[in-house]
């Protein structure tokens, strides 16, 4: 079968988005600030006058809470430069300053402190700069912060389309994973457990270090080049997994759904959903028994992400798009991008000879309800997740 698999986009020498040339802002301000050894006076009235929440303790005066916090922030005191920029935000004791308040966020959540972090997220967020927002969530959640997972995982879901820029930025803001150059491919992937991941080998095969957008850190759990599947790891939560189909047929019309994130050409990634069935073309008695055929319009960085049914079902895992030669009927369409997607029944030996655990059902969430366009590319997105490789 002569196949062309959908991950391998070359990210070399592409341009830099404006999120991470917004990104270059947020880490290029004031990384020098001196701690020092020791706590001063003002850094310990500060830290025990005014909550993480932006409450005044009982009996503390605003005005002298206010003084302490922003002059231990001047000597560049962590938490300090978090509790002065809620003092300017809240306006305790100070006139608010919104300016001054992001600045002094900024240079907290630079330096790690997570109420800060979901803080940059909040405001980027309230501005619609989602993919900012999604990138500082990703930092707090990766810290085991609960309203930081919470906050990734609501918005990752309700704007699939900014997870690109997310990556980008995350890789800005914290390049432990690499950096910006040594992203080399991306493709798509299914959650099918607490942070586990099914996609294709072809994926993440090279990668010296992997991610789940907008960059969590994810290993290989089990891997089989021969029939192109994977499963990746994160410690991060990323929602209900999807379930998995137990049965081994599908009929011709049923009606079928992908998600991911392709690119075209020079097109960076984004969330796509597409509609198909199965295509009605030659294919060997032996691909028959892996693959599914479907009319569904594929591009790269589909790879990985699900094929899905009617009531939001895992019937197949997308891997490859179809020449229009060979394998397919003679007046199949020219340059239909047709893709191909490998069978549940093949998904879930694949699994099991790998204990990985998994869902698995006869129909899927969305099956009792009357299915919109919307109510299907919400689903998918929920489920699909954007999958980075970092070359060696």
């Amino acid at each position: 079968m002569s196949i062309r698999f959908l991950a391998g986009r070359s990210l070399t020498g592409r341009s830099l988005t404006g999120a991470l040339s917004a990104a270059a802002l947020f880490v290029a301000a004031d990384l020098a600030l001196d701690v020092g050894p020791a706590r001063a006076d003002a850094a310990a009235q500060c830290t025990a006058s005014l909550g993480l929440d932006g409450k005044l303790h009982s009996g503390a005066d605003a005005v002298k809470v206010a003084d302490a916090c922003l002059s231990a922030a001047g000597s560049g005191h962590v938490q300090a430069l978090y509790l002065a920029g809620l003092v300017l935000e809240q306006g305790l004791g100070r006139p608010k300053d919104a300016v001054k308040a992001e600045d002094l966020y900024r240079k907290a959540a630079n330096k790690g402190h997570v109420q800060a972090q979901l803080a940059m997220g909040r405001l980027a967020e309230g501005r619609g700069k989602n993919d900012i927002a999604l990138g500082w969530y990703s930092r707090a959640a990766l810290k085991n912060h609960r309203p930081g997972q919470d906050a990734l995982l609501r918005l990752r879901v309700a704007d699939p389309h900014a997870m690109w820029d997310a990556a980008e930025f995350a890789i800005a803001i914290d390049d432990s994973l690499g950096r910006e150059s040594d992203l080399v491919k991306s493709g798509s992937g299914i959650i099918i457990g607490e942070g586990v991941v099914l996609t294709n080998e072809h994926v993440v095969s090279g990668c010296r270090q992997m991610a789940v957008s907008p960059g969590l850190p994810a290993r290989v759990l089990a891997s089989d080049a021969a029939k192109d599947l994977a499963v990746i790891k994160t410690t991060i939560p990323l929602g209900d997994p999807a379930a998995i189909a137990e049965g081994n047929e599908l009929g011709q019309d049923v009606d079928l759904h992908t998600g991911g994130f392709p690119g075209t050409g020079y097109e960076e990634p984004d969330f796509a959903m597409t509609q198909g069935h199965l295509a009605d073309r030659k294919i060997s008695d032996k691909d028959a028994k892996d693959f599914w055929l479907l009319t569904n319009q594929v591009h790269p960085g589909n790879s990985g992400g699900p094929l899905l049914d009617a009531s939001g079902l895992v019937v197949g895992v997308v891997s490859a798009e179809l020449p229009v030669t060979g394998i397919v009927k003679k007046d199949a369409p020219k340059n239909a991008r047709n893709g191909m997607a490998i069978r549940a029944e093949v998904v879930r030996g694949f699994l099991d000879r790998h204990g990985v655990s998994y869902t698995k059902a006869a129909k899927g969430s969305l099956a009792d309800s009357a299915v919109t366009a919307a109510d299907m590319k919400n689903h998918a997105a929920a489920v699909t997740v954007l999958v980075e490789c970092f070359a060696k």
